[in-house]
């Protein structure tokens, strides 16, 4: 019986006119907004390696001169991005792409394509994400508002009970055959998703590319099955099928449009985060003063005078070390503990954000489906921190390389802190510091930061499939 229904439903839906042209509609958009996050990522991709390639080969060839000078000529770390970028960009175009490495500084990323777009296009970039989150919805309800309440204005609900038909039989008989409509839709243009992804190379920041393709379509199931069940609930619920179509779409509107910019404000005023300008300010106060408050030029002297008792000496001349490169690398190390409070702690800010936002999808669906996807595709916040980490550690490594070189090459001569010695290093200097490569989290960790979005969504989806059963079993036969 349920198989029969599904498709009497299905047959309906396919030969109603809005149906066909609701439906070309939307595989124009979503196979418009893959093929164009496709392009996208394929000209990211081939800017990030040439970019990178080309920042290493100035690093190499950027000529002699101090080790310690080079670490200020610095280098760049240009972001990687995983594939399935293509199909959801999260907050690429927002949070920069590129990090400056230098001496003495922690620089935040730069390079963010959305100051280089219109206001209009920073509303939203046109992806296969934004399309599936967005319009999926409204095609199901569009597709499925008049699923009871149509059949009651036109008496055949009574007719089909009278038949004998039970209520739960209709129900999953017209979600099979809503959903089989809908599938007929979608398909084919994933089958276009699948092709694109096909052709990067199936090269993923943290791997697992087919793994992450599962989750995020079993994510994106199970918020299109919400839809669908919370349309044959309010269906089933509304007197007519008028009554229907405005709840649906208040709801539509408010989970899509309002919810989303709302969890945003809220997340920002109940943990603000602190200006640029402010932020960079009281960090450098703080350098300045130092981490537990002894400035860095007395714990320096201090350093100093530990030399002098350790080597028997009183003058730097006379010390066996290179003082120039040993003070300055002491230095550098005196403002790492002040960058990581600093830098950990907006990082925190904006952690406590998240968590705020994914607990406001308690009242909106999409907010738990749009951070699992965003972290599968590699392109949320979380990974973003990842990346900014691991340029610290490359730069930490690059000065201290230059300053150890520095300090070495320097002890192998005489008159080691004499006011001549002035060290000059070559390409082949340079080359101890290798190329920055990212090295993405592993899956495994990637999926257990979304375990809280996955259970807020199959919450949603077991409420909206109980809401459903309750509305069917005591919706009225009558027509009003």
């Amino acid at each position: 019986m349920i198989a029969t229904i599904a498709r009497k439903e299905f047959l309906e839906i396919v030969r109603d006119g809005r149906f066909k042209w609701t439906a070309a509609l939307m595989v124009l958009l979503l196979v418009t907004a893959l093929l164009a996050g496709w392009q996208r990522f394929n000209s990211y991709s081939q800017i990030q390696a040439t970019a990178q390639g080309s920042t290493n080969t100035q690093w190499l060839k950027q000529g002699d001169k101090n080790p310690h000078t080079a670490a200020h000529y610095g280098n760049y770390a240009f972001k990687p991005l995983g594939p399935l970028a293509f199909f959801d960009s999260g907050i690429v175009n927002y949070a920069g792409t590129a990090v400056f490495m230098e001496a003495h500084k922690q620089n935040f990323a730069i390079a963010r394509p959305a100051t280089d777009t219109s206001a209009v296009a920073r509303f939203g970039e046109l992806n296969g994400a934004m399309i599936l989150q967005v319009l999926l919805p409204l095609l199901i309800i569009f597709l499925g508002f008049t699923a009871f309440s149509g059949e009651r204005e036109t008496g055949t609900l009574r007719q089909l009970m009278s038949m004998g038909v039970s209520r739960g039989s209709l129900l999953w008989g017209k979600a099979a055959g809503i959903a089989a409509a809908v599938l007929l839709v979608v398909l084919p243009c994933l089958a276009v998703g699948a092709l694109a992804l096909a052709a990067t190379g199936l090269q993923t920041a943290g791997g697992g590319i087919w793994t992450r393709v599962a989750l995020i379509g079993g994510a994106y199931l199970g918020y299109a099955a919400v839809f669908l069940f919370l349309t044959l609930a309010v269906s089933a619920w509304a007197k007519t099928a008028r009554t229907a179509l405005m709840a649906l779409v208040g709801f539509w509107a408010f989970t899509a449009f309002i919810m989303p910019k709302t969890a945003a404000e809220v997340s920002r005023l109940v943990e603000p985060s602190p200006a640029f300008g402010t932020f960079m300010a009281e960090m450098k106060e703080h350098q300045k003063r130092g981490i537990d408050g002894i400035s860095p030029r007395i714990k320096l002297a201090q350093y100093r005078g530990e030399l002098f008792r350790k080597y028997g000496v009183s003058r730097v001349q006379d010390l066996p070390v290179y003082w120039t490169a040993v003070s300055m690398q002491k230095l550098e190390e005196l403002d790492h503990p002040v960058f990581e409070q600093h830098y950990n702690a907006v990082r925190d800010e904006y952690a406590r954000q998240l968590r705020l936002q994914d607990r406001l999808g308690l009242l909106a669906p999409l907010l738990p489906l749009r951070s699992i996807s965003m972290t599968l595709a590699g392109t949320d916040l979380i990974q973003h921190n990842r990346f900014m980490a691991e340029t610290e550690v490359f730069r930490r490594n690059m000065v201290l390389k230059m300053n150890t070189y520095l300090s070495q090459a320097a002890a192998n001569l005489n008159g080691v802190n004499s006011a001549t010695n002035y060290m000059i290093a070559n390409e082949d200097v340079f080359a101890i510091v290798p190329p920055f490569r990212y090295e993405p989290p592993a899956l495994r960790d990637v999926i257990a930061s979304q375990a809280g979005n996955f259970t807020l969504l199959a919450g949603w989806l077991l409420a909206t499939i109980v809401l459903a059963l309750v509305a069917v079993k005591r919706m009225s036969l009558e027509r009003n």
